[in-house]
Formats: C-alpha cells, structure tokens, sequence
C-alpha cells in the first residue's frame, strides 16, 4: 500500500499460490486476470489498462509478454500518477530485451509464503528485528515457549497451511511448478532428482558439481534448471557475505528453498526423522529462520546473507545487512545454549566491531539470556510468540 502512494507502477513478485491475487484484489479498484483476458489486453493494451480505476491488477502479466511493459512505460510516462498500475506475477520472464522498459517507474515487491507470526494472526504487529535492535527481544528472563521440530513442517503457503498433512500437497505443487509453469521443455525425472538433491542439501553451501553429480545430470543442465527454479521463486538460497575485513570468504550460496516445509516435504524428512537426528534438524531449523526473517528485510530494506570461510573454520548462519549496520545470528537445534555456541559471533564482533548492531544464538529452549558478553540466547519462538 505504501509503495502505491510512491510509485506508478508496483511489480509483485513471488512463487504461485503465496497469495498475490488475493492481497493485489485488496488494493486494486479494477482487474484483468490472464489468461482468462489475455485476448483483450493484446488486443489495445495502452486503451485497456486505462480504461479501468486505478489502481489496475494484470494477474500473470508474464503471460501478455514484456510488450506490456512497454504499454505501461508509455502510459506512466503520459501520467505519472501514483497507483496506477499492479504487475502480478509467478514466473519471471527468461529476458526482457535489450532494456528494462520501467526502470525508475517501478517498485519490485516478493510476496513470499507467510510466516510463522501471520500465520498466527500477528502479522500486523511490530517487527521482530526492529524489536531485537530497539531492545525488547534481548530482556533477561524473559522466557517463551520450547519449539518443536514438527512445527518445521508447518507450511507458509496459505491454501496448505489449514491441512492436517501438507507434504503431499507440497511435492505436487512443486512438481507442477517445474513441468508445467514454465515454457520450456523439461525433463521431469531430472527435474525431480534436482528438487530432491536440492532439498537434502537444505542450508548447506554446497559446490556446483556437488548438485549436478548428485543429480545425474552435466553443469549446463544444473545451470538451466536452477535458473528455472530461480524464476519460479521457489528458491531462496542466501548468498555469501563478502567484505575486505575479512579474509578468505567462501562465495558459495547456501541453498535454500523458500518455505522450509516445502524442503522437507521433498527430501522425504518427517518430524520422527528430525528428532532422532539434531544436525539434520538443525539445517532444517535455519532454513526455517531465514524464511521468517526475510519479508522482514524486504522491509526494512536489509540484505540476508550467510559467512563461511573457505576452511569452514567459522561460519556465522544468518548475517542480515541494514543501512545502519548488521545483525548476525546463529541457530541452534538445541535447548540449552552454551558459551561456545557462540563462538563465532565472538569471532566475527573482534573482526566487525560497532557494525554489528545485534548478535544473537536463536535456540529451541524458552530462556533468554545473556550467553556470553554481547551475545544473546533468543528462543526462535520469539520470533512470533
């Protein structure tokens, strides 16, 4: 709503079934829904955005193609009015040319799956890490409720998150998702050794020829179809942090997908499995955290990130990069937190300094407390509870 009252045109983004079209029909005062009215908008694009009230909804603007674009960069540079314009869509276009028709007429938005504290009810509320950075997450003694790894498996995709067992509906949409969303032909027992070998790699940052020899196929084919997912917005692999302060940085993604249920659903995890298996449960657990922490950088304007040298003799799990500084966390499968659980925090505030605002261990337990100076014990509950 913010960025309607900012910008002309407002592009929302984000994997199938993450609720674009119910949120954008909030919003929209009229409504061209494609492909039920792909014919009509081809047919005089310029007159039919216009004609409706502001602001306009195309849903699956990808399927009229990139001269939409242009349609719209001629009709916001005739009127430059706020709102008018709401570009939805579930897969992004391979190319857009040679030139991105709306640069400086456009905002970019991801609507992701919901998070653990919207799934709750509480998504109107402050968020979490402004609350961390204004103090009020870091209160000793303050206790929440333990975690259990089944919530792992509770899902952010709305039209799954009211099922008693979501793993089913899961793999299936994400089979669908990658044979038959996107144009190009794919094959789907390739694809689906990808998704899985993807899936069991959760939160790992792992080498490229890992993946394609896990998966049986050559590095162009690994290329192809991780452009794919990417497009598909089902991927959200967190990105290697790098700075001239610290040396001999890894620059290797860890691989994430965008909903850790989705994850666990394709690599065949069930809650049993995670608890007799803490490590495993941990990656899980992280891959978790980082979901319900991105819309929260979205918007703030932060960056996620992860740190992992090339040894792997420290790595930091969670580095999130705001205009006023960084906030690094560790996660934690366990209950009880000990000092040198944050070991590498300690590590990271000797190289960082003052421009790390906050670092916390995010663990299952319920207490909060100071574990070691400067570095917090957080029960990830808090995140929402």
């Amino acid at each position: 709503m913010a960025a309607l009252e900012t910008f002309p045109v407002v592009m929302l983004d984000g994997a199938r079934a993450t609720g674009k079209t119910t949120s954008a029909s909030r919003a929209a005062s009229s409504e061209l829904r494609l492909p039920r009215d792909l014919a009509l908008v081809e047919s005089d694009p310029a007159r039919v955005l216009t004609d409706g009230g502001r602001p306009v909804l195309v849903d699956e603007w990808q399927l009229a193609g990139t001269g939409l674009l242009w349609a719209a960069k001629a009709i916001v540079d005739e009127d430059p009015t706020p709102g008018s314009l709401i570009l939805a869509g579930s897969v992004e276009p391979e190319a857009y040319g040679p030139t991105y028709p709306l640069t400086g007429r456009s905002v970019r938005i991801a609507l992701r799956p919901m998070t653990r504290r919207e799934l709750d009810g509480a998504g109107a509320g402050p968020l979490w890490l402004e609350r961390l950075l204004g103090g009020e997450v870091t209160v000793p003694g303050r206790r929440h409720p333990r975690m259990d790894v089944a919530d792992l498996v509770v899902t952010g995709f709305p039209a799954a998150s009211g099922l008693s067992s979501s793993a089913e509906w899961l793999r299936s949409y994400a089979g669908t998702i990658t044979e038959r969303e996107v144009g190009d032909r794919r094959d789907p027992i390739r694809v689906n050794r990808l998704l899985r070998v993807l899936a069991e790699s959760e939160s790992q940052a792992v080498p490229d020829e890992h993946l394609w020899r896990s998966a049986d196929i050559n590095r162009a084919t690994l290329a192809a179809y991780e452009q794919m997912l990417t497009r598909t917005h089902i991927r959200a692999d967190l990105p290697a942090w790098e700075s001239n302060r610290l040396k001999r940085i890894t620059t290797y993604p860890k691989r994430q997908y965008v909903d850790a249920a989705l994850a666990l659903a394709l690599a065949r995890i069930g809650p049993d499995q995670l608890r007799r298996d803490p490590a495993l449960a941990g990656r899980y657990l992280e891959s978790f955290v980082a979901a319900q922490l991105r819309p929260e950088c979205d918007r703030l304007g932060g960056v996620l990130h992860h740190v992992r040298t090339k040894g792997g003799e420290r790595e930091i799990d969670l580095l999130i990069e705001l205009d006023g500084g960084l906030v690094a966390a560790e996660v934690k499968a366990g209950v009880e937190p000990r000092p040198a659980d944050a070991r590498h925090l300690v590590w990271l505030r000797e190289q960082l300094g003052d421009r790390l605002l906050a670092t916390v261990v995010l663990h299952r337990g319920e207490a909060t407390f100071e574990l070691v100076e400067g570095v917090w014990a957080v029960p990830v509950t808090s995140l929402w509870a």
